[in-house]
Formats: C-alpha cells, structure tokens, sequence
C-alpha cells in the first residue's frame, strides 16, 4: 500500500488535512467546515501529483510555452493581429506577452460564464497593454492593435527566458479517473458506526472529488480512502481534530438555531423509540388485560353450567323421590 510503501508528511491546510504520500499530495476534511450535526456537508478529496515538465506536456499543451497557442507577426504602429478563443481553452488562463518587449504581458482566462463574447479590442502601447487581463467566453475573438511607437507582437506564453525557467520546475498536475477505482468509508467514533459510499467528481475540478452526506450525530468522524490510484494499492485514514487528527469535528448545532431551538434527529429518534416502547408495553397489558378477562369469562360460564347440571340433578332426584312413593 502506498501509506506503507512511501513516506508520509503530514500538515494541517485550512481546516483539512494535507498529506504527502510519495509522489502524491493528498488534502482531505469536510466540503464545510466547520461541520454541523443535521446540516448538509460531504466529503472533501482533492488529490494531485507531481510530475516533471515534459510529463505535463504530454497531459496537453503547455499553455506557458512560448508561442504554443498564437503568436503574431511582427506589428507596426497601427497594424492589428486577432485570434479567436477555442473551446478547447476553456477554464484555462493564457499568458502573453510582446516578443519586441518583454515588460508588456497580459493575461486571457477562458470562462463559458464571462462577461465578454463576440469580439474585443486590445491596445499595445509603450509601456502598457490596455486592457491587460481579460476574461472571455470561448469563440470570442481578440484584436490586439500596435498603438506603440516601434513594432510590437501579441505572442502567448512568457518570453523565452521566464519560460526556460518555468520548465525547469516540477509541477503539479491533478489525478483524475478515481471516481472508478476509489471508495470512501466514512466511520462515527464514538458508536462505531461506519459507512461506505462512493465518491464522484466535482463539475470542471479536475482532481477534486466529493461523496455527499449529512453527520446526524456530534464528534470525532474517520474518513477511510482505499482502493488503488493509478493501479497502486492505496488505503489511508484520516480522522478529524478530536482524534488527533488535521480537520474539524462535527459540532452540535444548537447554538445556530434561531429564533427557536429545535431538536435534533437524533434527540426525535430517541422520543419516537421511547414512545414505541411504551406503546409496545402499553400493548402488553392490554393483552394481559384481556387475557384476564377472558379467563374471567371462562370462569364464569363454568360456573353457569356446573349450576345448572346441579339445578338438573336436583330435579330429576325429586322426581324420582315422588315415583317411588
């Protein structure tokens, strides 16, 4: 298993756990914390690897490299260059920069929900691209216009000796794909009680994974994720705050109730099986009631029909007596 396999470093990360497990960094804890009792939360995993530069550019084109996704040709004052957005790009953020000027560098996020479709202008200046950092929906096209006093380029990616740099470095890169092939056991301390559920992805995060769930019950939580990453056997434990553990317990609450305080499920469980009981019992007697009652009954008609048989004899006894004389 990789928790055996590999060493582990430990840390907590804004009310969750991070963990190190070889070439993995694992950070894990409630989608809500703090966690309340009776309130709707899940689990959060989020997961990533680190892996070097050339092993990136094989997961897709690094958005970094220095005219990977366009470049223009040289511009002169008043010369413009257009380029238009592809949905491939979608949730990504490009760098560029001016190939003639290494100080001039702006940024174009992708987002379907942006403000900006269609088509927008863009000025390169002498000191300045205006505007720098725009956000756009896909199939929206970019016109970068030279309004600078020599020539200037819109080319994507950091100038060639921040890119070098940038390729030196590791990076991380998130794991995708466990929706199939990891589990999550989820266990409440203090009863023993666990469950086993299986986690799905969360919409356009990749290596971020969740499993929906409502604690009915205040206190320290294990979470347990096994099952095999990237065909290694994983299985790892993390438990919350009060067990020694990196993400927060689950806390009663009451104190968030307001203007009225009501009770919990678990407190309405625990009247419902009390009043079952006693209803149960309440049954019990009435049984026994109607029992004794009915043997009362029994008793009774005996009763009539041994008098009877007495009152019988009697007269046949007198009418025999008379006979005889």
């Amino acid at each position: 298993m990789l928790a055996v396999l590999f060493s582990i470093t430990a840390g907590a990360v804004m009310g969750h756990e991070r963990r190190d497990v070889d070439k993995y960094t694992l950070v894990v804890g409630f989608i809500v914390e703090p966690a309340f009792e009776s309130l709707k939360n899940g689990l959060d995993f989020r997961i990533t690897k680190t892996v070097s530069p050339d092993s990136a550019m094989d997961m897709g084109p690094d958005l970094m490299e220095h005219g990977a996704v366009f470049g223009s040709p040289s511009l002169a004052n008043g010369e413009s260059f257009s380029f238009e957005v592809t949905h491939d790009l979608e949730d990504q953020t490009l760098t560029y920069h001016s190939h003639e000027n290494h100080d001039l560098i702006g940024s174009i996020t992708v987002s379907d929900s942006a403000e900006t479709s269609g088509s927008i202008d863009v000025m390169i200046m002498d000191a300045m691209i205006m505007p720098a950092d725009i956000t756009v929906q896909p199939g929206t096209v970019i016109k970068w216009t030279n309004q600078a006093s020599g020539p200037q380029t819109a080319t994507s990616g950091m100038p060639s000796e921040i890119g070098h740099e940038h390729e030196a470095e590791e990076v991380d890169v998130p794991v995708e794909g466990l929706e199939e092939t990891v589990q999550f056991e989820i266990t409440h301390v203090a009863s023993g009680t666990s469950k086993v559920m299986p986690i799905r992805t969360i919409f356009r995060d990749p290596g971020h994974y969740t499993a929906d769930l409502i604690p009915t019950a205040p206190g320290i939580y294990e979470f347990r994720l096994f099952g095999t990453i990237e065909g290694n056997d994983f299985n790892e434990i993390f438990i919350s705050r009060g067990g020694g553990g990196g993400f927060g317990d689950v806390e009663g609450s009451a104190e968030l109730q307001f203007p009225e305080i009501l009770p919990e499920v678990r407190e309405i469980e625990g009247a419902v099986r009390g009043a079952q009981a006693s209803a149960d019992g309440a049954v019990d007697l009435a049984g026994s009631a109607d029992d004794s009652a009915s043997t009362a009954k029994l008793i009774g008609v005996i009763g009539i029909v041994l008098g009877a048989v007495g009152i019988a004899s009697g007269a046949g006894s007198a009418v025999y007596a008379m006979r005889r004389k």
